[in-house]
């Protein structure tokens, strides 16, 4: 499973750009207006869909469309990264929409810097989805709410004590101080179920031997290593030079990834993924826009950001054979396998 330099060369960009839930787009200047995709034709109102064009995003759209189209107007406007506020500008003063959805980190963003731009002016109320470490109510951006991308670390060992036969009671994790609240919030919920959180923490832009040692240390001591979200811990020097190293070493331990293309057999990064199942996701965002429209376009007072209700599992299983031992029956448990 180890890679040579030219396997690891080439796996590095799809590698790095995997945990954003969408593909990287860099900050280039604002990419041409363009409407992707419309459904629909209902008398409740426009919803806007703000979002990169990718087989993710499509999955959401499908859902969106599939619980909307009968009652609201769908426009789908392609968002090429941060740099895409204008767009989403000219998006809402073409369609003067009553719910906005947002699609992944870049996306908001860009959405956050067009309000930036308008001042104090109302905008209508969002829905994000796709978008990283999205908690309680969102700071970001005004009048929003959404759902979160991330599993609750509880559900991840959950599922991952169901194929692998070895006990996980120790969860190691590498983190900044921008997330220390989130893992604690998240090694809580885990307490529940005997989940011991073990945190490495490496300061704000790490190299790659600092998060190299951070994982050598948290391997000594853990059943699993989870990886989190975090852009900064995810650049393609520090998956080069940093983890994939620390990870190859023995003592191999599973690793817990929230991003489905942070697992594949070309490269021993993630062992195990939980995330949410695409289409539910759009779902959910569109049970989110039936509740906003019922109260007059206007975000229930309870508004704060709800947790997946579907989710999906993926194991690497080249992975998981060489380097671990499954529980019989284990491969029934797993919505996909990676060979």
């Amino acid at each position: 499973m180890a890679l040579t330099r030219r396997e690891l060369l080439l796996a590095l960009p799809a590698l790095s750009a995997g945990f954003q839930c969408t593909p990287r787009t860099g900050t280039r200047s604002a990419a041409a207006y363009a409407e992707i995709a419309t459904a629909g034709a209902g008398s409740r109102g426009t919803v806007l869909v703000c979002m990169p064009d990718t087989r993710q995003t499509r999955e959401v759209w499908t859902g969106l469309c599939d619980e909307l189209a009968s009652g609201f107007r769908l426009v789908a406007v392609k968002v090429d990264g941060r740099s895409g506020s204008e767009n989403i500008g000219r998006a809402i003063a073409r369609h003067r929409p009553s719910v906005l959805v947002m699609m992944n980190n870049p996306t908001v963003a860009a959405y956050a810097a067009y309000q930036r731009s308008i001042g104090e002016r109302p905008c209508p109320p969002a829905v994000i989805v796709m978008t990283s470490f999205l908690d309680g109510r969102p700071v970001r951006v005004r009048a929003a709410t959404g759902i979160s991308y991330e599993v609750p670390l509880i559900s991840v060992v959950t599922n991952l004590r169901k194929v692998f036969a070895a006990p996980v009671e120790r969860v190691g994790v590498v983190r900044r101080e921008p997330l220390r609240r989130f893992v604690a919030r998240q090694a809580a919920l885990a307490g529940r179920e005997q989940i011991r959180v073990l945190e490495q923490p490496v300061s704000p832009n790490p190299n790659p031997s600092e998060v190299k040692r951070a994982i050598r240390l948290l391997k000594q001591r853990c059943d699993a290593l989870w990886i989190l979200n975090d852009d900064r811990l995810l650049s393609e020097r520090l998956i080069a030079e940093g983890w994939l190293p620390g990870i190859d070493e023995r003592p191999w331990v599973p690793t817990l990834v929230g991003a489905a293309s942070l697992v594949s057999s070309a490269r021993s990064f993630g062992t195990f993924a939980v995330l949410p199942d695409h289409t539910a996701l759009g779902v959910q965002a569109a049970n989110l826009v039936y509740e906003i429209a019922s109260a007059g376009f206007r975000l229930p007072e309870d508004g704060e950001v709800e947790l997946p209700l579907s989710t999906t599992t993926i194991v690497d299983l080249s992975q998981a054979r060489e380097r671990f031992r499954l529980k019989p029956g284990a491969l029934g448990q797993v919505d996909h396998v990676v060979e």
